[in-house]
C-alpha cells in the first residue's frame, strides 16, 4: 500500500512539471496553428551562470565596472571568477586593503552571488596569500547547485606567481574525496587561473586531470588574456580572454577581446556563450520621442 501511494506521487510530480512546462494557449479551431508546439523550453534543473575573467595584468580602467553591469542585465543564477582580480605583487597592506576595497566595491553591485578564486595578482606572496585567507577563509573549495558540481581551485599555491604554478598535494587530495562523494552528479565544473596543463610544471593537475577522466566535466582557466579552447578527455577546457586586463583587442582572430561566458546548464548538458561586453546594451540603446 506505501509503496503504491509512493508511486502515486512520483506520477503526479512528472505530470505537475510536464503542466509547469506548458503553455496555456487560446483555443483556434483549426489543425494548423500559429505557433510550432506547446511545451516550453525551460525544466526545474535548467539555469544559468557566468564566468568572468582577467581584470588586471595591465588593468584597462572601467571596462570590469562595464562588465558588472553587462552581467545584472542577464541575470544569471551566480559569478565564478577565474582569478586576477587586484594588482596586487606587493607587500604594502594599505595597498593591499585598498585595492579589494576597491574590487570589493565593484562586486557588491553584482544582483547574484560571486565566486572568488585566486589569480597571480591576488596571491603574489606570503603576505597576500594572508590577505586571502583573511578575508575568504579558504584558497580551494567547492559548491552543489542543481546536481551540478563546482570546483574552485588555487592554481597559485605556495605563491609562485609565474614560477612554476602547480596545485597543492592538498588539493588533489580533496579533489579526489569531493569526486568520490558527488560521483552521480550531472555535471562537474572546475574553476581555476592558470591553465595548467600548459605548463611543464603542472604535475598535480595533471593528477587532477586523471581523477575527471570519464566523467562529464568543464575547465575554465585565464590568465593568457588570449581565448583558446582546448578538446581533453573529451571535454572543454576554456582559455578565457579578458575583462578589464591587458589585451591589444585585436578580435576573435587573435582571441583578443573583453567578454565573460554565459553558461546555460540544460538537461542535455551545457551550452557555452561568448557574451562580448560591446555586444551587450541595455533598453536605453535609443530613445523614440514622446511628442
Amino acid at each position: 500500500m506505501k509503496k503504491n501511494i509512493l508511486f502515486l506521487f512520483f506520477i503526479l510530480s512528472i505530470i505537475r512539471v510536464n503542466a509547469q512546462n506548458k503553455l496555456q494557449l487560446q483555443k483556434i479551431p483549426s489543425e494548423n496553428k500559429p505557433w510550432t508546439y506547446d511545451r516550453v523550453n525551460d525544466h526545474k534543473n535548467k539555469f544559468n551562470f557566468v564566468v568572468v575573467t582577467d581584470r588586471t595584468g595591465g588593468e584597462r580602467k572601467g571596462i570590469w565596472e562595464k562588465g558588472i553591469e553587462k552581467i545584472n542585465l542577464m541575470q544569471p543564477a551566480f559569478v565564478v571568477s577565474v582569478g586576477d582580480l587586484i594588482n596586487g605583487y606587493t607587500e604594502d597592506l594599505n595597498k593591499i586593503e585598498n585595492e579589494w576595497n576597491e574590487f570589493n566595491s565593484f562586486v557588491k553591485k553584482l544582483e547574484m552571488p560571486f565566486f572568488y578564486v585566486a589569480g597571480n595578482h591576488d596571491y603574489t606572496n606570503e603576505v597576500m596569500e594572508n590577505e586571502w585567507f583573511k578575508r575568504f577563509g579558504a584558497d580551494y573549495y567547492h559548491f552543489l547547485y542543481k546536481n551540478v558540481l563546482f570546483i574552485c581551485l588555487n592554481s597559485e599555491h605556495g605563491y609562485t606567481a609565474l614560477k612554476n604554478p602547480d596545485l597543492g598535494n592538498d588539493q588533489v587530495k580533496y579533489v579526489e574525496k569531493i569526486l568520490k562523494k558527488n560521483a552521480n552528479v550531472k555535471w562537474t565544473m572546475i574553476f581555476m587561473h592558470q591553465p595548467l596543463w600548459l605548463r611543464e610544471s603542472g604535475k598535480n593537475w595533471l593528477k587532477v586531470e586523471n581523477l575527471l577522466k570519464g566523467r562529464k566535466h568543464s575547465v575554465f582557466t585565464g590568465h593568457h588574456h588570449n581565448y583558446r579552447l582546448y578538446e581533453r578527455n573529451e571535454n572543454d577546457y576554456f582559455v578565457l580572454a579578458t575583462m578589464g586586463g591587458g589585451s591589444k583587442l585585436r578580435g576573435n582572430k587573435y582571441g583578443e577581446f573583453d567578454h565573460f561566458m554565459f553558461i546555460t546548464m540544460t538537461e542535455n548538458g551545457p551550452y557555452f556563450s561568448n557574451l562580448m561586453l560591446d555586444g551587450i546594451e541595455d533598453k536605453n540603446i535609443r530613445k523614440g520621442n514622446n511628442n
